[in-house]
């Protein structure tokens, strides 16, 4: 703490503080400069995140098919059959009559209940505490083998008595192998040596590939039951799952099982019936002649014992039968494909009903209508900084001159400071004139009338205020859409000369640009990796370089004052010590 002045009676503080005040100014305005550079960074950050939605823009409404392709369906009894369109269907109309039956997924039911006097029992209970089930003796033994791409043999349970009487489960990264024993193995089989507990497959496992094997040895302290169930793919091959159940088993966890794998079932039990339903996930008929009647197969005591499941039983799968065009035709689901047209039969019915598809004229103006206003946006935000002024009589507000005034009168000075922060940057102009040029483009669109925006309906505007600002004839477009939708999309998409892959790459440079300048993308996050960071960097040294300076110009100012009154105090005491002097001799005279 200093305490001066003292002797001389000045007030030294507040001298020196003036004095400092003025000292200050060149720092005030590194200061300065340094706030309206970061008003900079973040006008720049806020035009490229407006340059970077514009891009997406152009890329979701000019470049992709589903968008202004799109096309929509429509049907002359909604009841009866509904429609979609997707794109790239074109102009297509189909007669659909007929209808005798629709597609329904096969299903059963147990014949009778599943517990003991239909008492019926807790579908989340451990199987192993109802009585009446009959379990097979011996414990279920699991052993997992990976392949390595070159081994098609391979021996497990090694240590273990294999019990050859009961069935053994291979499963291959999930999915169930059908073992074979007196024949050479095919696709989705595999060979079981007999007397040996090794397994061949028909070619090479893959490396890395889960081999796992499921047996039972003869320890007769196990119990266990098997289950096995056979479906159908769609191209008509048979699907397998197989599993042990087990005395910690449940039913839910059993059936749970099988809804999960492969095979294409929702099985559950019905505790009002004591019953359990199994039913296919998808409508039709799946299984191919020769290979049965039944969509469903049930295999071991647990299935077709215990659950009751019979598959003598008609599971009642159909397909969906109709005539579409005069031709008699059937498809596995009520939902099917004519075309490129999504067809879904509600109903069965006799008479004929319209499907097709038309261009989706609303959807394409409007995705290019929302292009032209974000452009003309875009337009007017670049253009309107561009040509804004820098206020210099409105310099930024140090924190000292901020600290002076009201919150309102700071935000009204900070208003003016701020305008210009983008004025005539050379290189946001020069991007935006070769994107009007990218948009003024003639492209050779073979097979189309559509070269130019012009045709389509859009023209610049012709008030020169507006700096380009696209105009749309919407009755002209509409016109031109419908007419040839593909060379419309041909204009714009085109891979070497189209108007919206020359505009994507020039809005690519100008984001990259403005990146370099400003931060705040492509991995620009640090100060030091963009123009005006470092530029702040350079600010912010030489402010500390000045505050170095500014404090021992301070403590010079403070010795000098301290010196003078020094001075002052010696010249105070001589002056006493003369009075002195010449008091006392006048007093001996």
């Amino acid at each position: 703490m200093r305490v001066m002045g003292m002797v001389s009676g000045m007030d030294i503080e507040q001298m020196v503080t003036d004095l400092m005040q003025a000292e200050r100014v060149p720092r005030d305005r590194y200061e300065q400069e340094q706030t309206f550079k970061g008003w900079q960074v973040e006008a720049y950050r806020e035009l490229n995140t407006q340059v970077s939605s514009f891009d997406d823009k152009v890329f979701d409404n000019l470049l992709t098919p589903s968008s202004f392709l799109s096309r929509t369906g429509s049907s002359s009894n909604s009841d009866m059959v509904s429609v979609t369109s997707s794109s790239g269907t074109g102009h297509s109309q189909y007669t659909i009559s007929g209808v005798e039956q629709l597609a329904r997924a096969a299903t059963t039911h147990s014949t009778d209940a599943i517990s003991v006097e239909n008492n019926g029992f807790g579908a989340s209970q451990s199987l192993g505490d109802i009585d009446s089930l009959e379990w097979k003796k011996g414990t279920v033994q699991t052993d997992i083998v990976r392949g390595d791409g070159k081994t098609t043999s391979f021996s497990f349970g090694e240590g273990d008595d294999m019990n050859r009487e009961h069935p053994m489960i291979v499963r291959v990264d999930g999915k169930t192998y059908e073992i074979v024993m007196d024949e050479d193995p095919s696709e989705g089989q595999v060979y079981l040596e007999p007397d040996e507990q090794v397994l061949t497959f028909t070619e090479p496992v893959a490396n890395g590939t889960r081999v796992e094997v499921e047996y039972v040895d003869n320890d007769t302290d196990g119990r266990f039951m098997f289950a096995g169930m056979k479906t159908y793919s769609n191209e008509g091959g048979p699907v397998r799952h197989e599993d042990f159940i087990t005395e910690e088993d449940s039913l839910q966890n059993a059936l749970n099982t099988f809804n999960n794998s492969e095979i294409g079932i929702n099985a559950f039990y019905d505790e009002y019936t004591d019953q359990v339903s199994v039913s296919r996930t998808e409508t039709g008929i799946f299984y191919q002649a020769g290979e049965g009647n039944s969509e469903m197969t049930f295999e071991g005591d647990f299935f077709t014992d215990f659950l009751k499941l019979d598959n003598n039983l008609d599971q009642g799968a159909l397909n969906a039968e109709f005539t579409v065009n005069g031709m008699r035709t059937e498809r596995q689901s009520n939902t099917f494909s004519i075309g490129n047209l999504t067809v879904t039969l509600e109903d069965e019915f006799e008479q004929e009903v319209m499907v097709s598809s038309s261009i989706h004229t609303d959807l394409i103006v409007e995705n290019i209508q929302e292009f032209v206003d974000t452009y003309n946006e875009l337009v007017e935000k670049v253009h309107g900084q561009l040509m804004e002024t820098r206020n210099r009589d409105y310099p930024p507000l140090t924190d000292q001159q901020r600290n002076e005034l009201s919150e309102y009168e700071a935000e009204l000075w900070d208003e003016q400071a701020q305008r210009g922060l983008l004025s005539q940057d050379r290189q946001l102009g020069n991007f935006m004139s070769q994107i009007r040029l990218n948009l003024y483009a003639t492209v050779d669109v073979e097979g189309s009338d559509i070269n130019h925006l012009s045709d389509l309906g859009i023209t610049t505007s012709n008030d020169f205020r507006e700096n380009g600002k696209l105009n749309i004839d919407e009755v002209k477009l509409r016109s031109v859409v419908e007419g040839d939708p593909e060379g419309a999309f041909k204009l714009f998409s085109q891979a070497e000369d189209g108007i919206a892959q020359n505009l994507r790459a020039t809005l690519s440079h100008m984001g990259e640009a403005i990146s370099q300048q400003a931060g705040g993308s492509n991995g620009r996050s640090q100060p030091h990796q963009f123009v005006i960071g470092r530029e702040m960097n350079q600010l912010e040294d030489r402010m500390k370089d000045f505050d170095r300076r500014l404090d021992e110009k301070e403590n010079r100012y403070y010795r000098q004052f301290s010196q003078m009154e020094q001075a002052i105090a010696r010249a105070n005491e001589q002056m006493g010590m003369l009075m002195n002097f010449m008091s006392g001799g006048n007093h001996m005279m």
